[in-house]
């Protein structure tokens, strides 16, 4: 699920009671996607996207991706 924090900002979430775990963020002319934390740092970037709903798409491809490829 997406949340919006500002007209900018949205976090991915599982479930509304869970943690955020990727942030998207307008970016250019797209949505940029990065891994969520609390140090702007740690955020790994995932790409950027030209739509809300495909960087959050993309968020959870990644979560169902095999670890290690």
């Amino acid at each position: 699920m997406i949340e919006p924090v500002d007209d900018r900002t949205w976090l991915v979430r599982r479930t509304p009671e869970s943690s955020p775990e990727a942030i998207i963020d307008r970016f250019g002319g797209g949505y940029r996607l990065r891994r969520f934390s609390l140090t702007e740092s740690r955020r790994t970037q995932h790409g950027v996207y030209t739509g809300l709903d495909l960087a959050e798409t993309a968020w959870w491809r990644l979560q169902d991706r095999p670890r290690g490829r």
